[in-house]
């Protein structure tokens, strides 16, 4: 059997010093080869500022399989598409709380394809201490919100489209709950609040700075508030009332004529995208099973097979998760 052999007072500290010199040496090493070894690819994103939680929850997915960085920029639809058209930014996919705005905007120089993947409805969230949080429902919700002291919030219908649609959901409860003039009412409140997106109006309920808020049923859901669920001929989600939607318009500053339609929302890779390669992997991900799941936990409606407008130019390694939507472009 072999024994081990002592080791005097001289060779511990040759030994200590030995060992000290190979952490250090190590350390160096770790050092130089975090400065000098290249970063991770970064894949851009811009989105909806309503899709925030479900994209975080696609980018840390994104991020564990792919070993890239997902850098995700949040704002109102037609801001964020106004980041590439006029303010020359790049980035690798962008997503927005309504499609139309892709083809609108974005076509053709910018985009020519547009893939409509998920659904929403308006609803009104609010409290328990929201005035009048005990007597608010699916029927005195528009008595209510006009009453003196209560503060109201929505979202900038220049910037988002949750603005623009809180409007066409009170032109049609005007004719739902045949109350004329509640358009001009609510909009007259001084006790109202606008933000460029919707999702900016979730921190001010929680703080108790809002009563009520027009805001998506998803994000009522994640961010576990109370909310008013609106009747279907209202709340601009169920697509068999497309046809009483239509009959509600609006003029939005910067988009012209705005009728209500059915909430979809739309994704595209830029033209403008720097990392197309990891564009394509990441919308994939979005249609396919892990990105429906997603979108189901955080009460949102994914589209299966999604919708295809541009179906020409969209990219084949995409093809096997859309179908062809003849539908009438902006």
């Amino acid at each position: 059997m072999c024994m081990p052999v002592p080791i005097g007072m001289a060779g511990q500290r040759g030994l200590v010093l030995a060992a000290a010199l190979i952490v250090l040496a190590a350390s160096v090493g770790v050092a130089i080869w975090l400065i000098w070894a290249p970063g991770r690819p970064v894949l851009t994103v811009f989105h909806a500022g309503s899709l925030t939680v479900p994209f975080e929850h696609l980018a840390q997915e994104f991020e564990e399989r792919y070993g890239v960085e997902v850098h995700l920029e949040a704002y109102g639809s037609v801001t964020a598409v106004r980041q590439v058209v006029e303010l020359g930014r790049t980035c690798d996919v962008i997503a927005v709380a309504d499609y139309k705005l892709i083809p609108k905007l974005m076509w053709p120089q910018h985009a020519d394809w547009c893939i409509v993947f998920a659904t929403n409805e308006v609803v009104i969230a609010y409290t328990e201490a929201s005035l009048y949080a005990d007597e608010v429902g699916a029927d005195s919700w528009p008595d209510v919100l006009c009453r003196e002291g209560v503060r109201v919030g929505r979202s900038d219908p220049t910037q988002d489209p949750c603005g623009y649609r809180a409007l066409l959901v009170l032109r049609l409860a005007e004719a739902y709950y045949n109350a004329s003039g509640l358009y001009e009412r609510l909009l007259s409140k001084p006790e109202q609040v606008i933000r460029p997106k919707s999702h900016d109006l979730v921190a001010l309920l929680q703080a108790g700075q809002l009563d009520y808020a027009f805001l998506y049923k998803s994000v009522a859901m994640q961010y576990e508030l109370k909310f008013v669920d609106l009747p279907p001929e209202v709340d601009l989600g169920h697509p068999e009332y497309a046809d009483l939607y239509a009959t509600a318009s609006i003029y939005v500053e910067g988009l012209g004529e705005v009728r209500g339609e059915p909430i979809a929302y739309g994704i595209t890779i830029p033209k403008c995208a720097e990392r197309a390669d990891l564009a394509l992997k990441f919308v994939k991900l979005l249609l396919g099973d892990v990105g429906a799941s997603i979108f189901e936990a955080c009460g949102q409606n994914p589209i299966r097979p999604a919708l295809a407008l541009g179906y020409e130019h969209i990219p084949s390694a995409l093809r096997a998760y859309v179908v062809e939507w003849e539908h009438e472009t902006p």
